[in-house]
């Protein structure tokens, strides 16, 4: 991929993320009658987001590609359109169109997933590679919710975007490229919007709530902070649609910190993620002072939690 062109579509992110964060939020952070769209729903942190908004009693939607598959993650009973869970794919709009009737926010877990072949190298099923699910599936997601009149779109992109270089570009089809696309059009979309952007992520042996969360900007987190539990993921994502006046406008890094304990303060963590002066803060607020850079040139500010 052309450096020239992913530096001009980098800076069009930045401009269009940092002229964002004034949306104001026309939601109730009750929930009342409010209804809730996961797509990807049965994947690992959909599935994780599905039973977890349920339990707290949101009104929630899933949309699936595998009937078979939500029976077994999502509790459903029927696991129809009467349990909220619709069947379809978001490189196609005729199948959104359903799902999205009546919905008050859109939250995008699809992603792009290779599969492995027998000589051990990565490769993607027809029509499902990075550019249609990460880029035009995320379009098409988009333009259905403004459509339907959603209020907020909240998007799981990933660390790792703002570097042509990153391994996983020249391994997976240029697949941080394409979700970069992706975040530029919910960002130019006019939709209000939240953008998280996890590092590695790490499985079901590691539960939710027992890292100090950190997030950054620019991919400047550092390599120690930069990895996060698939659980602690999804409570993000409870957090932000719980707390939309906190968390809309905001586009961040995401991570964990091993050594130090959880605060469960989310509303700090919203608000030092809409500060885009941040690079790296931990979730609880207190301490700032500079420090340098990973990245050539670049000063970057951290805050201690």
């Amino acid at each position: 991929m052309a450096g020239s062109y992913w530096r001009v579509l980098f800076s069009i992110v930045l401009v269009l993320s940092h002229h964002s964060f004034s949306v104001t939020s026309a939601l109730d952070p009750s929930h009342g009658d409010e209804v809730t769209l996961i797509t990807g729903a049965t994947g690992k942190t959909g599935a994780l987001l599905y039973n977890s908004l349920v339990k707290a009693g949101h009104t929630v939607r899933g949309l699936v590609r595998s009937l078979e598959k939500a029976k077994e993650v999502l509790n459903c009973t029927s696991c129809d359109s009467t349990d909220g869970v619709y069947v379809g794919d978001v490189t196609d709009e005729s199948t959104l169109e359903a799902p999205m009737e009546g919905v008050t926010r859109l939250v995008i877990l699809t992603s792009s997933v290779p599969l492995k072949a027998d000589n051990g190298s990565f490769f993607f099923p027809p029509g499902q590679y990075p550019k249609d699910v990460d880029f035009l599936g995320v379009k098409k997601q988009v333009i259905s919710a403004k459509n339907a009149g959603v209020k907020h779109v909240l998007l799981c992109s990933s660390m790792g975007s703002t570097n042509p270089d990153n391994f996983l570009n020249k391994h997976l089809e240029n697949v941080l490229f394409y979700k970069l696309n992706g975040e530029a059009v919910l960002l130019s979309s006019g939709v209000p919007f939240t953008i998280v952007k996890p590092g590695g992520l790490l499985g079901e042996d590691v539960p939710a709530g027992t890292r100090r969360l950190m997030v950054g900007h620019d991919d400047l987190l550092d390599s120690g902070v930069s990895s996060i539990p698939r659980a602690d993921v999804a409570e993000v994502f409870k957090q932000a649609i719980e707390n939309p006046e906190e968390s809309q406008g905001a586009r961040f890094d995401l991570g964990s910190d091993p050594s130090r304990h959880a605060t469960g303060d989310f509303k700090t963590l919203f608000r030092d993620a809409r500060d885009i002066s941040v690079v790296e803060a931990g979730a609880g607020g207190a301490e700032r002072g500079a420090w340098a850079g990973r990245k050539s040139g670049r000063q970057s500010t951290k805050v201690a939690h």
